[in-house]
């Protein structure tokens, strides 16, 4: 896939996740007023263990999009069609055997599970029942949507993409007009998914080439596509729960108020894998290409997403270190800011590790090598799972934001130093890494800037003024020594993307 290819794919990506990113900033607010604290923290809890389970492919849906990628590339049209359906059967099997494991959980989540209102246990047992029949929806669309990125139509996947991420959010909140109880809201949400799948559905088929008469999938296919990334199957089990333990931890140990006070700023601040997600996803079947034809190349091409990222995602974490209090103030009220302030915080330097280790972590999958992150997981969850615990029942939701930020960072140690060794080395030459230390360390100066202002500045005025010449100073340094000719050029082609309708 060449360089333009990507960056139109990145921008088809960063539209569809930034678009959505307004009507989920009003909708928030007054679905949390109608909601009231609690029923809200049983709402964010219902986002957490949908998006786990939406992940319940086991890796089968990045595995269609390899292998629907590579029969483009060897010009084996005809058999997209038989590969993309056999792909169905599996993630048909897979979203049912996961709806009724869900079924089966329903009764111990809203029972025990949960630190819940006695008032608010038939309600959320209703709702996560819900969520239980939405399963086999999104496991379908996870394939579907592998399928279209395959074949290279990341807008088709976009344009689809959009409303069913404004209708996660502003369904609830119409849904409140007819009343104020869960079940309502998200069985909005999860006809809300089936209809995303049937939207997938006719967009796939209407675009896939036209099967040769008589093809058909072979168990053989079949038993690749189920086993290509066996430890990425792991890795997708493990990652997801890892991402969703935190939110478990305080509804079980804390209240489910709490959890509304620190899914708020998460739901916000996780929004920075937008940027990992949309240039990564572009880049992976370039990187999987590489990794077959020239090896060598992948820890270029990797440094340079690196510094795309680290260019994209400073200003936006720096901006939240210093005036995190103003925004959710300004955003939420006094409450939000006086609960939340110290987590967002918190999550957003998490964040940023996060978004770098995506990088690695693409990486190693693409060279066949998911094996390593799946390893990783397994090691980094029941330390994680029990410091989570801990930070949450002495520490409060603060405690338990600080571990995720510190998991972050040993997470991304290990992925980097993983890929250094794992990876191809490259041919020698000069490399020109403008992501070493010194780089590193600039950045972090900028950071730490920036939550010292939140700390000694009391006038808002001031301190917002001090950000704004921070953050145009870090601006400045990353494009004139951060980035070198060609990504200057990279990112005027995305901005321009972003700018103007994308075109195929």
């Amino acid at each position: 896939m060449s360089a333009s290819a990507s960056v139109r794919n990145t921008g088809w990506n960063l539209l569809g996740a930034l678009l959505p990113l307004p009507v989920i900033l009003l909708c928030l607010p007054p679905l949390i007023a109608a909601l009231g604290v609690e029923r809200f923290g049983v709402l964010g809890l219902a986002w957490m263990v949908l998006g786990y389970f939406g992940m319940f492919d086991f890796g089968l849906a990045q595995s269609t999009t390899r292998f629907v990628s590579s029969s483009v590339a060897r010009g084996d049209l005809a058999g997209v069609r038989a590969l993309v359906r056999g792909s169905l059967v599996l993630h048909l099997l897979l979203g049912i055997a996961g709806a009724a494991l869900f079924a089966l959980l329903v009764p111990w989540l809203s029972g025990t599970a949960f630190a819940l209102p006695p008032e608010l246990v038939p309600e959320t047992r209703v709702a996560l029942y819900w969520l239980a029949a939405s399963v086999p929806a999104m496991v379908l669309t996870a394939a579907l949507r592998g399928a279209l990125e395959g074949l290279q139509r990341f807008d088709v996947v976009n344009l689809v993409r959009v409303p069913a991420s404004i209708v996660n959010y502003a369904g609830p909140l119409l849904a409140l007009g007819f009343g104020p109880g869960l079940p309502l809201v998200v069985a909005v949400i999860v006809i809300a998914r089936y209809l995303v799948l049937a939207v997938y559905g006719v967009a796939c088929f209407r675009l896939m080439p036209a099967a040769a008469p008589g093809s058909r999938v072979t168990h053989t296919q079949l038993a690749r596509l189920a086993s290509y990334g066996g430890w990425l199957t792991a890795s997708n089990f493990l990652n997801p729960l890892i991402i969703a333990a935190d939110r478990f931890v305080i509804g079980s140990t804390i209240s489910v108020a709490a959890v509304a006070y620190y899914v708020t700023p998460y739901e916000i601040i996780t929004k920075g894998w937008i940027l990992s997600a949309s240039l990564m996803g572009a880049m992976f079947p370039m990187l999987a290409a590489l990794a077959a034809s020239n090896p060598g190349a992948i820890r270029a091409a990797s440094r340079a997403a690196l510094r795309y990222l680290l260019a994209l995602a400073t200003p936006a974490i720096l901006l939240v270190l210093g005036a995190a209090d103003v925004l959710l103030g300004w955003w939420l009220g006094d409450e939000f800011r006086a609960s939340s302030t110290r987590v967002a915080q918190l999550l957003a330097l998490g964040m940023l590790v996060n978004i770098l280790a995506q990088v690695p972590l693409t990486a190693l999958n693409a060279a066949g090598r998911a094996d390593v992150s799946a390893k990783i997981a397994a090691c980094e969850f029941p330390v994680y799972a029990a410091v989570i615990w801990l930070a949450a029942t002495r520490l409060g939701i603060e405690g338990v934001a600080a571990a995720w930020a510190a998991r972050a960072a040993v997470d991304a140690a290990a992925l980097f130093a993983a890929a250094r060794a794992v990876l191809p080395a490259e041919p020698a030459g000069p490399r020109g890494d403008r992501t070493g230390a010194r780089a590193l360390a600039i950045v972090c100066g900028f950071l730490a800037c920036g939550w010292l202002a939140a700390q000694v500045v009391a006038d808002i005025g001031v301190r917002l003024g001090a950000l704004a010449t921070l953050i145009a100073a870090l601006l400045i340094w990353e494009w004139r020594a951060l980035l070198g000719h060609d990504d200057r050029r990279n990112l005027r082609q995305l901005c321009a993307r972003l700018l103007t309708t994308p075109a195929r």
